[in-house]
């Protein structure tokens, strides 16, 4: 048998540059929007074709979808709004001590 293992740190080396990981593009958020407004929309057709009374499949799937895309606005804003208030904090003085 060995010794114990000595265990790896795999924290990321991070230089100047590379301190802040870029933020999510626009063009992301709206594939993504597209991509679940379609499964939404596909599930809606499933259960009509499997039940045959959809009375409340279109809204529960519809609520869902409008959900999705209202967090996806609010993480979008607040992704762009966050990175440009650290970007300010970066070139900020730093505070001195009251005299």
């Amino acid at each position: 048998m060995t010794g114990p293992k000595e265990k790896e740190s795999h924290e990321p080396i991070q230089t100047d540059d590379s301190e802040r990981e870029p933020s999510f593009p626009v063009r992301g958020y709206i594939m993504l929007n597209l991509f679940f407004w379609a499964f939404c929309l596909v599930e809606i057709l499933l259960f009509r074709w499997w039940l045959k009374d959809i009375q409340g499949i279109i809204f529960f799937f519809g609520l869902l979808a409008v959900g999705f895309t209202l967090v996806s606005i609010y993480d979008a804003a607040y992704d762009r709004v966050a990175t440009r208030l650290a970007g300010d904090e970066e070139h900020r003085p730093p505070i001195s001590p009251p005299k």
